[in-house]
């Protein structure tokens, strides 16, 4: 038997277990396009299903119907829902008051002389 110089260990499996070149990874591993999880819960939400509404029948998506039930259990008192629903709304306004809807004079003064030496001129 031929002794090679190539010592086997961490990170230096033996050569004959190695991925051979154009193999790699998990062969039977999930497929290339697969959606994955995100992708199939949008999929899922999507999906409309018939609801009775005020003794009226709609058809609306699972996301839809989820919101509507879960509103209906914050007026009917569940604290959880209301944290919920209270929480989500509180985000969106947070992300509205970062994004300024007017310049102030100063911002305008620097617009203004930014276009002026790139040659913008309105």
């Amino acid at each position: 038997m031929k002794k090679s110089k190539y010592r086997v260990g961490y990170g230096k499996p033996p050569k004959h277990s190695r991925f051979k070149p154009g193999q790699s990874g998990n062969p039977k591993g999930r497929p290339k396009g697969a959606p994955g999880f995100k992708a199939e819960l949008e999929k899922e939400l999507r999906q409309l299903i018939t609801v009775t509404e005020g003794g009226r029948t709609r058809k609306l998506s699972k996301q839809l119907a989820m919101i509507k039930a879960l509103c209906a259990k914050a007026l009917k008192g569940d604290v959880r829902s209301v944290q919920l629903i209270l929480g989500h709304c509180s985000d969106r306004n947070e992300r509205a008051a970062l994004q300024p809807n007017e310049l102030d004079a100063l911002d305008q003064a620097i617009i203004e002389a930014f276009r002026r030496r790139s040659g913008q001129e309105e």
